[in-house]
């Protein structure tokens, strides 16, 4: 019977564990994200909001002719005021990239240690190197109220490259708060590796414990990246029970386009947004591979996923 006893408890605390992810949140922590909020700023009046994500591969600056930024970096603002999305995650961004957005793209704040020395990127117009997983919001709708990096490999609180992946690579991520509902969410972007199999995997299965454990109230949660992998792909094991893709969830959406387009590669669908939140459902899902203006965006395709959050 003891013996019994201590499995069924294991059991439930098990169940417990992979519930917490995302599960349906406790009234009394849905009260509390206003009450963290300053007593100075104006009450929140409304009850649903629609959230907006992009993510992007913005691609590394090759130099060369209609790949390089500067052929490029033109046609990317155009697509961001046009889009203007409340939350981007770009992955390859650089500083220099960085840099040109911030001066000539809409008003945004940004966030995002670098994958290989850990330091937020300077603005800066010189050429570097490093690429950082960065994350934009508007300001306006939006405040973040924590922020966090991790790294993808046996030793995630400070920068290395993990198990057979070519490169370092980090997920950083913000807890919003958003402003007219007064309701919170966390988001995760990252960049999984091109090569490694076994990094991919394991950053998965990584990336799935640290979203529970710092997402102990419950929050929505949204995770969008360049995976590296398509939308079958059995990394994404460890996330599939409790996190739903945008792309297969939203009623409008174009779940048929490719968007790695490897400056005219083979294509493929390696980029996704997946959520999670039972006061969150899916409405449009969208592959931007419209004419901004240059011959290639990127190597990638943005993404872009609108989410209806209800109190």
């Amino acid at each position: 019977m003891k013996r019994l006893r201590f499995w069924l408890y294991a059991i439930s605390a098990l169940l417990i564990c992979s519930c917490a992810a995302c599960g349906k949140q406790n009234p009394e922590s849905a009260a509390k994200q206003e009450e963290k909020q300053d007593e100075t700023k104006p009450a929140p009046t409304q009850t649903e909001f629609t959230l907006s994500i992009m993510s992007f591969n913005i691609a590394v600056d090759n130099r060369q002719e209609d790949k390089g930024w500067d052929w490029r970096r033109d046609a990317v603002v155009k697509m961001l005021k046009q889009e203007r999305p409340l939350v981007i995650g770009l992955q390859e961004a650089q500083a220099h990239e960085i840099t040109y957005l911030a001066k000539h793209g809409p008003s945004y704040v940004r966030y995002g240690l670098g994958r290989d020395t850990g330091k937020a990127p300077k603005l800066q117009d010189d050429y570097d190197s490093e690429e950082t997983m960065l994350i934009m919001w508007d300001p306006a709708a939006l405040d973040a109220t924590e922020k966090g990096t991790f790294w993808l490999s046996e030793t995630p609180d400070k920068p290395g490259k993990g198990w057979d992946a070519d490169y370092n690579r980090n997920v950083n991520w913000v807890r919003f708060y958003h402003k007219g509902t007064g309701l919170s969410f966390y988001y995760f972007n990252t960049h999984l590796d091109n090569k490694g199999s076994v990094a991919r995997t394991e950053s998965m299965k990584l990336i799935a414990e640290r979203i529970k454990s710092i997402n102990k109230e419950n929050l929505p949660v949204f995770l969008s990246a360049d995976f590296n992998a398509k939308p079958n792909n059995a990394i994404f094991a460890p996330i599939r029970d409790w996190m739903k893709s945008a792309r297969n969830e939203a009623p409008e959406s174009e779940s048929v386009k490719n968007t790695f387009n490897g400056y005219n590669a083979p294509k493929s669908q390696i980029d996704h947004i997946f959520f999670c939140g039972d006061k969150v459902s899916a409405q449009t899902f969208r592959v931007l591979d419209g004419d901004y203006g240059a011959t290639w965006i990127s190597d990638h395709y943005p993404i872009v996923a609108t989410f209806n959050y209800k109190k």
